[in-house]
């Protein structure tokens, strides 16, 4: 682990700790998003499921995914 106070974490350290999964959750979810060019009101109606539903966004479009593809069988 790094003895900066500053730094977290670090690739190559290990497993992420507590304190910084949040962070890095909610920024992979933003890549996420971005990457999937949707319009702000999808984007939106997105961040606001996977809220209510208590799952990350990741999550929440993992699983309408994996429904679409059982669906499709």
């Amino acid at each position: 682990m790094n003895l900066n106070p500053n730094v977290i974490w670090r690739k190559g350290d290990g497993e992420i700790p507590e304190r910084a999964k949040p962070v890095v959750e909610s920024a992979q979810d933003e890549l996420l998003l971005m990457s999937l060019q949707l319009p702000l009101e999808i984007v939106d109606m997105i961040r606001s499921n996977a809220s209510e539903n208590t799952q990350t966004i990741h999550d929440y479009i993992s699983a309408i995914v994996v429904g679409y593809f059982k669906t499709a069988l």
